[in-house]
């Protein structure tokens, strides 16, 4: 005997028997379908699903959600642990996960509360006790009327192998960069350490050739011709210059040593105070300063006046010349932050030699027409440096300079 189905024009079943090919008083029109032709529609499907499944490159895993019992892996998952098709329905998913049961059954709670759970990275058990580092995620899902979960799982291992080289050459890096900056302190502080005692050291000898050649002059002027006065007058000239230099160095040794302060700085306050000082030193300048207000920082103070300090004297030292000096202070946003300047209309300098005025000892102009010996401004950049910011100049001969600074 053959069974007949009968099914509405979508395909869905319908309720009791039709006649003639139509359904009840008021229903939609019905078609009857073989038993045979659903066995073979449902047997089409379920081939399809298994391919489906069994071609999946990532493990699949089917559970009965009430005994845990692995109902169906496929070839990916058994591949995976290194069971085959009979080993694994025989086991249970505590069998599978190197875990405890207490915390493989909240999992599972977890998945038929929501719906669905991603766990993000496991460990599966592997049929030699070995474990396997995998991505899991899953899902509820209804099997022959009970609760199951199907879990897929993602094999990650090259992927921690990635990151375990990555952590292990970052751990490598950090520590080369560890000792090399060890190294380079060490070297650092012996460097300064010798040139602060040279420095020191060379006070005794400077102040014994500086001493007698005054006493000659005092002394022994009248017994020397204008050429011995000169050869003497040159070496008074030298010695203090050369003084002037061993201070300096001390001073940048000592700003190298000194632990930078923090706290709320007003530069435009500072600004005043080295004005005022400038111009008490030289009161007959006719010199104008314009020093913007509000301007206030983070830092050392102290440390902060002496870039103040370098900055406006140099401005100062350099419009000596002018009939009437113009020294400006102030700031400009860039790129949202704050970019500080101190500009002169002075004797300015060559654009091309701008890298060169930060370094110790260069001067870009010669000691008869403007004093100094060229360590200002490299402390200056040694402070900026330490407040986590950077120094740059623009200049041009005879119309002026501009140094600015970032903090």
């Amino acid at each position: 005997m053959e069974y007949r189905f009968y099914v509405d024009e979508q395909g869905r079943p319908r309720e009791g028997l039709a006649e003639s090919g139509q359904g009840s008083r008021g229903s939609a029109p019905v078609r009857a379908v073989s038993s045979g032709r659903v066995v073979d529609e449902l047997s089409e499907g379920e081939e399809l699903y298994r391919a489906v499944v069994e071609q999946a490159t990532e493990g699949i895993l089917l559970v009965d959600a009430g005994t845990k019992r692995v109902i169906e892996a496929n070839a990916a998952y058994q591949n995976l642990l290194g069971y085959g098709p009979e080993e694994i329905s025989r086991l249970m998913l505590y069998d599978l996960v190197p875990y405890p049961r207490e915390s493989m059954d909240c999992y599972v709670e977890q998945v038929l509360e929501r719906g669905n759970y991603v766990s993000g990275e496991r460990r599966h058990l592997q049929k030699d006790g070995s474990t396997v580092d995998v991505e899991v995620s899953a899902n509820t899902i209804y099997y022959g009327g009970r609760e199951a979960m199907c879990i897929v799982v993602r094999d990650i291992t090259e992927r921690k192998r990635a990151e375990e080289r990555i952590r292990a050459l970052n751990e490598e890096l950090e520590d080369r960069v560890r000792r090399r900056t060890a190294q380079l302190q060490a070297a650092n502080e012996e460097l300064e350490a010798f040139s602060y005692s040279v420095s020191h050291d060379l006070r005794a000898p400077l102040r014994a050739m500086t001493g007698f050649s005054r006493i000659l002059l005092e002394d022994y002027a009248d017994r020397l011709d204008d050429e011995g006065l000169d050869y003497l007058g040159r070496i008074q000239k030298a010695g203090k210059r050369m003084g002037a230099l061993i201070d300096d160095l001390l001073d940048l040794s000592r700003l190298t040593r000194r632990q930078i302060g923090r706290g709320a700085v007003d530069l435009s306050t500072l600004a005043k105070g080295v004005a005022e000082d400038l111009r008490r030193a030289e009161p007959g300048r006719r010199a104008r300063f314009f020093i913007a207000e509000g301007l206030s920082v983070t830092g050392d103070a102290g440390l902060l006046r002496v870039v103040l300090e370098n900055l406006l004297g140099n401005a100062w030292k350099f419009t000596s010349r002018e009939a009437e000096a113009r020294i400006e202070f102030g700031a400009v946003e860039r790129e949202g932050r704050s970019v500080y300047h101190v500009t002169d209309n002075g004797a300015g300098f060559d654009a091309a030699y701008a890298d060169r005025i930060f370094d110790p000892f260069q001067r870009l102009h010669a000691e008869d027409e403007f004093e100094g010996v060229g360590v200002g401004l490299a402390t200056v950049t040694r402070i900026i440096r330490r407040h986590g910011g950077s120094l740059w100049a623009e200049g041009q001969p005879g119309k002026g300079a501009t140094f600015y600074f970032t903090l």
